[in-house]
């Protein structure tokens, strides 16, 4: 019981950063940062 709360626990962190990592990402590098194109990350 207690071992099935821990393996979804980590599994919904992992999702979490993932999400945040990828998705999350993508939103910054629209933002622009003196130059149109300036390849920031």
């Amino acid at each position: 019981m207690i071992q099935e709360i821990l393996a979804f626990t980590a599994l919904g962190i992992a999702l979490v950063f993932l999400f945040r990592k990828f998705i999350f990402k993508s939103n910054k590098s629209k933002k622009k940062c003196g130059n149109e194109d300036c390849g920031c990350n």
